[in-house]
């Protein structure tokens, strides 16, 4: 239960939505963009649902096995995002300054900085980052003068990019020419090969979302999510408070756990 928690940071009522059907790679009449007009659209999209909330089963590398549970996310857009694993058993919380933890059973917590996401991910992170990774969003623009390759299904941007300051990092985007979605982004260092995969989209309020994404590290596959029910709030609840009794511990004593 607290590795299914720590991955989560490794990277992320009135519903409107619940995993409404919709195509990877066709629109409703088949209409094929150009690489131009669909890396625009995608350089412009951007969330506008304020509160959002999803169920997921989530899968993560343990000692060398994938295992999985349950959680539920709730976001509000560009400010926190909460995820709640089975029975409440913990909790995480996460803003543009801070990334809380507590466990309910171990009577633990942490409180950390995006340091440790952007050692393990090998740029530099923030609030903003985890959220479109999550929502399936560029975390960069691309230049339409990009165009790397165009096959049938896809068309592929590259550029070298600095990511939040930090250092030089070619980017590669694989986009659908059907729907304005993207299929992948890849983030590579003289270090680190970092890889978000996204399959299955759906719409909410007319806004597509991913409910597949898996996150791959230099070739190995870590991490990935799949949205059971997706949908949008009216308000949002995100209850998070340790208790007084629980012990701080630091995030590597738990991961080691």
């Amino acid at each position: 239960m607290k590795k299914i928690i720590i991955l989560l940071s490794v990277f992320s009522l009135s519903s409107c939505s619940l995993l409404n059907n919709a195509s990877t790679n066709t629109d409703e009449n088949n209409r094929k963009y150009s690489a131009q007009k669909s890396i625009r659209s995608i350089n412009k999209k951007a969330n506008s649902i304020e509160y959002i909330q999803a169920k997921a089963k989530v899968s993560f590398r343990d000692n060398n096995k994938m295992k999985s549970n349950t959680v539920t996310f709730r976001i509000s857009s560009g400010e926190k995002l909460w995820i709640n694993a089975a029975l409440g058993a913990a909790r995480i919380l996460i803003d543009n300054d801070s990334i809380k933890y507590y466990n309910k059973i171990e009577k633990n917590f942490f409180v950390t900085d995006f340091s440790y996401v952007n050692d393990k991910i090998g740029i530099k992170a923030n609030f903003e980052i985890l959220e479109n990774f999550l929502l399936g969003m560029l975390i960069e623009k691309f230049s339409p003068s990009s165009l790397f390759k165009k096959s049938k299904d896809s068309y592929i941007f590259k550029e070298n990019q600095v990511i939040l300051n930090s250092k030089a990092v070619e980017s590669t985007v694989t986009i659908s020419p059907y729907n304005f979605t993207i299929i992948k982004q890849t983030f590579t260092t003289d270090e680190n090969l970092f890889e978000v995969i996204y399959d299955d989209y759906i719409k909410v309020e007319n806004q597509n979302f991913p409910t597949k994404i898996r996150f791959i590290n230099n070739g190995l596959e870590n991490f990935n999510i799949e949205i059971k029910s997706i949908s949008s709030l009216d308000k949002i609840n995100i209850p998070f408070r340790v208790p007084k009794n629980y012990k701080r511990v630091d995030l590597e004593w738990i991961y080691q756990e």
